[in-house]
């Protein structure tokens, strides 16, 4: 929880002032003699236990506190749907994501989890395909158009190397090719990138490079490394995934790194991303709750000084 005025939390320290006082004032005054007091009268005045002749001041005091707090202006964290995003998905297709540790292949599992979290995330989002292995290839830029996304993934095919940084840094160009800089430091207005790899970069522009660049941009990069480390392919060749190379992408760029070792983990990442990209953190401000909390408190003891004031009948 944050505060609009914070400062005026001070305020909460007079609250136990005033109750110090009041007690000083209830111990000072003298208590007030009957001459020959008819007891029977008395006894029918009596409030009540002792505890339950301090609760209307206690309700009281805790309705200060409340007051007190609404004027600091309460914000509370949370997370609403924002209202517009481009998203570039980068799918590796390099010959590693043929290997079938992960059922029925990499690629496939890869193929499904990207087509669903296209089908989730809001249709008034841009999301764009960048496929990579030896090079990148901007296959759709960022459109709302989910027909012709879903048609590209579906026609990936693994073969070749592996880039990382190139499909970074053609991911970045497809952003900037739709939309202008948010700022004059040329960075970019809600924008993501999302990496799914299962590899080392061996060829093209250093990841850590590209990594810079959408740093700069304000772009992070969410990446998902992609297979176990006993995969191996047909003709017998190890290729495990590079999860610290793709986790220190993220690091850099203030994304967040996943690792997925099955198909059903690789759609639950996707579905995860779908909800966090589609999201931003504000906060709300809460003073109205506060402020209503406080009025019920006074409420409150107004009758519990009613119901407890000494009657005689």
């Amino acid at each position: 929880m944050t505060f609009g005025q914070p400062l005026l939390l001070l305020l909460l320290l007079a609250v136990p002032l005033v109750a110090a006082a009041a007690a000083w004032w209830t111990r000072r005054r003298p208590a007030p003699g009957v001459p020959f007091p008819d007891l029977d009268v008395v006894a029918a005045a009596d409030p009540g236990p002792r505890r339950r002749r301090h609760l209307p001041a206690a309700l009281a005091l805790l309705a200060l506190a409340g007051f007190t707090f609404a004027l600091a202006r309460p914000e509370l964290p949370r997370d609403e749907p924002r209202e517009r995003a481009t998203i570039m998905l980068a799918i590796d297709v390099s010959g590693s994501m043929a290997a079938a540790d992960v059922e029925p292949f990499r690629l496939r599992a890869a193929q499904d989890a990207a087509k669903r979290f296209a089908e989730e995330v809001p249709r008034r989002y841009q999301v764009g395909l960048v496929s990579f292995s030896g090079q990148a290839d901007t296959l759709v830029a960022p459109t709302t158009d989910r027909g012709a996304l879903l048609r590209a993934i579906d026609g990936l095919v693994p073969d070749g190397a592996t880039a990382v940084g190139e499909a970074i840094a053609s991911s970045l160009e497809a952003i900037r090719s739709t939309q202008p800089a948010a700022d004059a430091d040329g960075r970019l207005e809600a924008a993501r990138i999302v990496v799914l790899s299962d590899g080392a970069t061996t060829v093209g522009l250093p990841p850590q490079l590209a990594a810079e660049d959408a740093r700069s941009a304000g772009v992070p990069v969410f990446t998902v490394s992609l297979g176990t480390p006993d995969g191996i392919l047909a003709n017998g060749t190890p290729v495990p995934p590079d999860d610290e190379g793709l986790q220190a992408i993220a690091e850099i760029t203030g994304g967040q790194a996943y690792r997925s070792e099955d198909a059903e983990s690789v759609s639950a990442v996707y579905e995860h991303l779908g909800s966090f990209i589609g999201t931003e953190r504000v906060r709300s401000e809460v003073t109205g709750w506060a402020a209503g909390a406080a009025a019920l408190l006074l409420v409150a003891a107004g009758v519990a000084a009613w119901r407890l004031a000494p009657r005689l009948s």
